[in-house]
């Protein structure tokens, strides 16, 4: 099985200011899923994690990320079963 396409590519050890992982809007797969609360899968390398997105400052996404396997959290994404 492929890992799954990544909805926003983030470092999850990146935090600014806010605590919070962040990314670029402008990197995201569909600009228009990435909205405040929506859930979206993250990540960057081998590295992923389902997440909330907390707050859009201009082109900038921060994200909560939950604690735990993808698996655990796919329910969340509106995506077809893998």
């Amino acid at each position: 099985m492929t890992a799954p396409e990544i909805d926003l590519p983030v470092d999850l050890n990146s935090e600014d200011d806010s605590g919070l992982p962040w990314a670029f809007l402008d990197e995201a797969r569909d600009r228009a899923q990435i909205v405040e609360g929506a859930w979206v899968l993250v990540g960057s390398g081998r590295a992923r994690a389902v997440a909330q997105v907390a707050d859009i400052d201009g082109e900038i996404v921060h994200v909560r990320p939950l604690s735990g396997s993808v698996s655990r959290f796919w329910h969340l994404l509106d995506r077809a079963v893998a």
